[in-house]
């Protein structure tokens, strides 16, 4: 058996340059933690995540790591009961489930090198082309929505769906709305999300009514996750498809949105819900319910997992930098294919993320 030998870790700041509001949230800059897992043969793996300003490398250090070390490279599977187990007095959701989650996705990556194969290979989901969400635009009072409309229309063509999110003004909305409805191509759906943004289920229907005839793909993230009765009445009451799952770390929680009948799309943070690990058993749950799934960000991760994707435009953007420093990974044409490259296939720029070394 060839063991885990280390784990490093690295956090890099990338400041944005332009405030972003979601939700409730006001973003100025973007935090990624990241993770490096060796073997003993020096099979290395990489795993990054948006920190979202919590001491991601700090848990992973300090929670999760010492429960990795010593284990079989080539069974990731029961890495993940190990790491869960050994922290479970403090994780078994939250912030330490992230870090396993971290931790996971690096020791998936280094078992797929270890087999010469791609990740989606070893996981036996195929190569296929998958739907692809590109995050396009973020409204706000001091550009107009026909100067918000123009952006997304320069990015759209060829995508599956294009993502903007909700501004807090609902004249400006159906405004905005309707501009893409009747300007995107007839093959990209429209996605906006609320970044959980009402709070309740009366607050959403009566907004919603403000904005026309919306026809979006779907509506996600309306509501914290945990309301499952207030999700499901709005899907219900307001004739939108309905999405649901960002940055959510309880499995019980997504479960429940199906059980529900509260989402017609499953969202699915891989990093926040523990890992590939995890998700394999999500992705095939929601799929004997005739659920669909897609992922939240991390596009050269979930890409592997067989479900659709979301990502910001490749390179350098003004909402997510991530594209620029991830070197590799899968190819876009407004779907995504995952990647031939063995493991992962991608690395992290070392000019961006200095791993600690022993």
């Amino acid at each position: 058996m060839t063991e885990i030998a280390r784990i490093r870790t690295a956090t890099a700041v990338l400041a944005l340059p332009a405030p972003l509001q979601l939700g409730a949230m006001t973003v100025t800059r973007r935090e990624y933690s990241a993770v490096q897992a060796s073997d003993a043969d020096g099979t290395t793996g990489v795993a990054y995540c948006l920190s979202r300003e919590a001491p991601m490398a700090e848990i992973v250090e300090r929670l999760v790591a010492t429960h990795a070390l010593g284990a079989d490279a080539d069974d990731p599977a029961a890495t993940w009961e190990r790491m869960l187990r050994g922290s479970a007095i403090v994780g078994r959701v939250g912030l330490v489930r992230r870090a396993i989650g971290l931790v996971d996705i690096a020791l998936w990556d280094i078992a797929a090198r270890r087999a010469g194969v791609p990740l989606w290979q070893l996981l036996g989901t195929g190569d296929a082309p998958r739907d692809a969400m590109l995050v396009a635009a973020y409204p706000s009072p001091s550009r107009a929505p026909r100067e918000v409309a123009d952006e997304v229309l320069a990015q759209a063509a060829g995508w599956s769906q294009v993502k903007i999110s909700r501004a807090a003004d609902p004249t400006y909305m159906r405004e905005l709305i309707g501009l893409l409805n009747a300007e995107l191509p007839a093959s990209t759906g429209l996605v906006v999300d609320v970044g959980f943004g009402w709070p309740d289920a009366d607050a959403a229907l009566a907004e919603i009514a403000q904005w026309g005839d919306p026809r979006l793909a779907w509506l996600e993230d309306p509501l914290l996750p945990e309301d499952a009765a207030g999700c499901a009445r709005i899907r219900r009451e307001s004739g939108l498809a309905v999405s649901v799952g960002d940055e959510v770390t309880d499995p019980a929680v997504l479960r429940a949105l199906v059980e529900h009948e509260a989402v017609d799309v499953l969202r699915l943070d891989v990093v926040a819900i523990g890992g590939v690990t995890p998700a394999r058993e999500l992705i095939a749950w929601a799929g004997e319910r005739g659920v669909p799934v897609s992922g939240h960000v991390y596009p050269e991760v979930t890409a592997h997992l067989g479900i659709g994707v979301e990502t910001f435009a490749r390179g350098v953007n003004p909402y997510d930098p991530a594209p620029s420093f991830i070197v590799g990974g899968p190819s876009f044409d407004g779907r995504v294919r995952p990647t031939d490259a063995v493991g992962l296939g991608f690395t992290l720029d070392p000019a961006v993320f200095h791993f600690e070394r022993d």
